[in-house]
This record gives structure tokens, sequence and C-alpha cells, in this order.
């Protein structure tokens, strides 16, 4: 009977529950009956996730925020598709909503509260966060390795909603795992990515000591109270290349400076109850003796440093409106930005030196975003900023210019029939300017890929990505350290979330999508209401506290 039932699943989202618990095909018989239970419940069904879509999307339909251009026809188009729905078509649905989908999420604070050890925990009163690990390690033969886990998670619905149906917080999530290696001289390698939701019991969590686990997915601390030192175990399969690919880590980690709080003691920003909250851990060293498994092979990693990201908020997937009703009225009066993405990259420079640099996507640099021609682009050159981390982890705020001076074509997919491959041009060389706010030998230096195939992959939602290890040198040659270089949203993502949603991707569709453009109507109430003096001081105030924060496109989001 069971086995008839699990029949009735969609492939995808039986391959999505395989691949969580380590296994390359869907096996109704190595089910654990606990997650058995989960998966084949009423709140598990694809009218279930249809019935709270429609819940959802009928809200805001009802309830637009003030101030705010109507999404009334898309919000209309979309409930058509609503009748059932599988948990990534709900997924992907969400990365479709508008300005106004980020109410009723857990505010972000005035002031950052970021809290330990309660903070280690996701915090899943917020629309989105992540915990994510990222670095460079050798093998016994000398041989180096980049290395990509990443843990996501996405509540589907706001918290009150989600109660409403009978969702816990934990019901109420999408996670996707992120897992890619780079080998040096050879490729990178991305293994699938998946996505389950937290309704088929796959998703469990402790924090004292932290313990967080997506099926056979862990991240381990040892200590209670602590997050270091911890292990992250994870697997998963190549499956875009000439024959599946097996990976598996087991990488034990031990931290050696204290947690760095970006942005305004964490707040990256808080603005409005809208924005991130934001810390890392930045000189972890790979404990000897941790694994790595390419293909069948076990590889003995004996020495590595990484870094550590947790960040947590609303508004970045999709962009989302601020909480603040003065914002809103002066955002109608002004041109929008709906720039989306950003290049993020840290730094490992020797003599336990690091940096955590971005540089947003802005309108102005429109022209190097979604690129596939024959050619690709000239130099990019943009504005940097981050941090600076010397030994004794004092951190300093600073600022530079980028020149993207190299670019490659994404030309692979991890699974082609449902991650389309996009033929868009990436970044794939960096050159770093800095004034005197940085040490004299890091003023100016380059990163480069281990590899030379590009470091493309996917997230589960259909968003793609680069990102993988980099070696970092100066202006003549001289080795400096190594690092990661990340880059979100130079592709067009609306082709891979229509399909992963399952809608058409026509032109009325895409027409749809299109940000609208504030009513003269609105134009003129907010004229009127920012023409009243108290509003204009009240959004002075604003401006001001959130510029001390850092600006909204400042997210790593």
């Amino acid at each position: 009977m069971a086995k008839k039932m699990f029949n009735e699943l969609d492939e995808l989202t039986k391959e999505n529950i395989a691949l969580a618990l380590w296994m390359k095909e869907f096996k109704a018989n190595k089910i654990p009956p606990n997650i058995k239970k989960h998966i084949l419940s009423n709140k598990n069904s694809p009218e279930a996730f249809g019935q709270r879509m429609h819940s959802r999307i009928q809200y805001l339909l009802d309830n637009p925020d003030s101030f705010t251009p109507t999404y009334k026809k898309r919000y209309e188009k979309l409930l058509e598709h609503c009748d059932s729905l599988t948990s990534i078509q709900a997924y992907a649905l969400n990365h479709l909503l508008g300005l106004d989908s980020s109410r009723d999420y857990q505010n972000i604070p005035e002031e950052s509260n970021i809290e330990f050890p309660r903070d280690f925990a996701p915090q899943l009163g917020f629309q989105m966060g992540w915990h994510f690990f990222v670095g460079n390690c050798r093998d016994t033969r000398r041989k180096e390795y980049g290395i990509l886990v990443s843990f996501h998670r996405y509540s589907l619905l706001p918290p009150e909603m989600a109660y409403s149906f009978g969702l816990t917080d934990w019901d109420n999530q999408i996670f996707e795992m992120q897992l890619a290696v780079s080998q040096s001289g050879e490729k990178h390698i991305q293994c699938r990515p998946f996505a389950i939701a937290g309704t088929t019991g796959l998703l469990n969590f402790s924090n004292n000591p932290f313990h967080y686990e997506a099926g056979n997915n862990r991240i381990i601390s040892e200590k209670e109270d602590e997050l270091f030192p911890l292990r992250v175990q994870a697997w998963g399969v190549n499956q875009g290349g000439e024959g599946d690919v097996e990976i598996e880590v087991d990488l034990g980690f031990t931290s050696n400076k204290d947690f760095i709080l970006h942005g305004n003691e964490g707040c990256f920003p808080c603005c409005c109850g809208m924005g991130t909250l934001y810390y890392s851990a930045t000189n972890l060293s790979l404990e000897p003796g941790s694994l790595l498994k390419l293909d069948g092979e076990e590889i003995i990693l004996t020495q590595g440093k990484f870094w550590f990201d947790h960040q947590w908020g609303n508004g970045l997937e999709p962009l989302g409106n601020s909480k603040c009703k003065v914002v809103r009225a002066a955002n109608v009066l002004t041109k929008a930005s709906y720039s989306r993405g950003r290049d993020w990259f840290m730094a490992h420079f020797e003599g336990d030196r690091e940096m955590a640099l971005y540089a947003p996507h802005t309108d102005e640099n429109m022209e190097y975003y979604h690129l596939t021609g024959s050619e690709p682009p000239e130099n990019m050159i943009v504005t940097v900023k981050g941090q600076f981390i010397d030994v004794d982890m004092g951190i300093s705020g600073i600022d530079g210019t980028l020149t993207v001076n190299k670019w490659i074509k994404s030309v692979k997919s991890p699974l082609p029939e449902h991650y389309f491959v996009t033929n868009t041009w990436y970044p794939n060389h960096w050159e770093f300017q800095f004034q005197d706010t940085v040490p004299a030998d890091l003023r100016h230096f380059t990163m480069t890929p281990i590899v030379d195939n590009g470091q493309t992959g996917f997230n589960a939602s259909g968003v793609q990505y680069s990102e993988g290890s980099v070696l970092l040198r100066n202006s003549e040659g001289k080795y400096l350290g190594k690092g990661f270089a990340e880059s979100v949203y130079h592709a067009d993502a609306i082709p891979n979330i229509f399909h992963l949603a399952g809608l058409p991707d026509n032109s009325q569709m895409r027409r749809l999508m299109e940000p609208p453009e504030p009513s003269i109507l609105l134009k003129l109430k907010g004229l009127l209401y920012m023409a009243w003096p108290p509003n204009q001081r009240k959004l002075k105030k604003i401006q001001k506290k959130c510029l001390e924060q850092g600006s909204p496109a400042d997210f790593n989001g």
C-alpha cells in the first residue's frame, strides 16, 4: 500500500528525498518508517501545498501594501496554477512574488540582537537564512581542492499563516543543500541541488549542542554552548557530466578567531524591519583526517582553511518592501532599482589575515549581466566594499576598486532537464585595488580560479550562481593566499524558475514578471503624503539610521 502511495509522488520529489537520504535512486523500502509517515501525510500532499500557496497569494491580493505598485494581474495569473503543487513548485512560485511578499515575517530588530549560543540556530521566523562553509584544502599528495557546503532554508509562509494551517516552524521550511568541489588543474563539480520540505520529517535541529540535520546531511558541534569544534557531513551526486560522480565530505573544523559581526554589530542592515543579521567565523582550521570521497576514491585531507557564514533575514528572495510606510511613500517618487545579485569574495591571506568583500549589482552595470553572446564582455570596473581582519582580530571597513578582466561562459548543468544550460558569461579573473586602509602588501592583488572550466552551479529554486576556489597573487605574481569568489544573478533565472514552478515561459508570463510601475494616482498620493513636514523629518531620521548600517543593496543574499 505504501509503495503504491509513494508512486503517486512526482519523480522530482522522490529524487530529492532519495538524495537527502544518500540514495542515488528512490527506494520505498529504504525509507525509515517514521519518515514514511510524514511523507505520506496530508500536509505533505500536493493538494496541501497548493491550498497553502493559494491562500498566501490570495491574502496578498486582498491586502496590498500601501504605496506599492499593484501586482493584481500577476497574482491573479499565479492563482490559476495553485490547485496542486509539489514542494518544489511552491518554492519556485515564492520567488515570483512581489515586494509585498516580505510582509508578516519576523521583523529584523532596530539594533543588532545577535546572541550566542542562541543564534547558532536557524532563525525560522525570518524569510530565509543559511549556514555556509567554503574553503581550500590539500590531500596527502599536496593536491589542492576547494569545497563548498551550504545548508539553506526558506520559510514558505509567514509564521502566523503557517500556524493557521497546523504547521510547525520546521514544517514550514524548504531546505536545500549545496555541495561542490573544485580540483586544482582539473574540473569543478557541483552535486545536483536538492530541496526537501519540512513536512517530510527529514529536518531536525537541536541547539545544545548544535545539531542541524537534513536527511543524512549534518552539521554537528562537539561542545555545549560552543559552535566549534564541529563536523560537516554531506553527500551528493553530480549528474551533468559523462557519468554520475558521487561526492561525500566528512570535515572537522576548529576555530582560531572570534566571530566577526558584519555591518553595524551584525546588522547588514537593520532598517524598518528589513535587512539581515550576519556573522562569520573567518579562520577555520580543517582537522587532519577529514575526508573527501570522489567517485569512490577516498581522499584524506591533511590541512586547510575555511570560512563560515550564518546570515538570515527578509526581502532577499524575492526583493522585499520596507515595513515603514514613509519609506514606501518616498520610493514611489523615485526611480526604482531592481538590480539583482552581487559578487562576493572571501580571502585567507598568509599571516592569518582575512578579507570579506562584496560588490552589489547596480543599474549602472546592467550591460554586464545576462550576457549570452559569442564574445565576452569588456572589462567591468566596480566599487567593492568589505572588512579586513588582522591577525589580532582587529576589524576595519575597507573600500576599493574591482576590475573583472576575464570572463568564462557557463555551458554546464548538474541536471540539464531541470536546470537549463544558460550560456551566460561569468567573471573569471578579478583584480582588486585599495588605498592605505589595508596593509601595503595587500593593496593590489588578483584572484584566479584553480580550475579552467568555470565554477557555476544552481540553487534548487533555479537561480544560477558561480562560486569556487581562487588563488591570491600580488601584481608581481607572488603568492598571497587562497579564497573563494562568488557571482549571483549574472544569468537570467526566469526560464528555470518558470519550469520548476510549472508555469509556461511565454510573453504574457514574462510581462507579468516585469516590475510594475507606480500609477499616476499612486505617485500623487505619495507626493501628498511626503509633503507633510513630520513625514519628511521621519524619513530623514530613517535614512540616517539605515546609512549607518549599510544600504539594503549590500546584502550577501
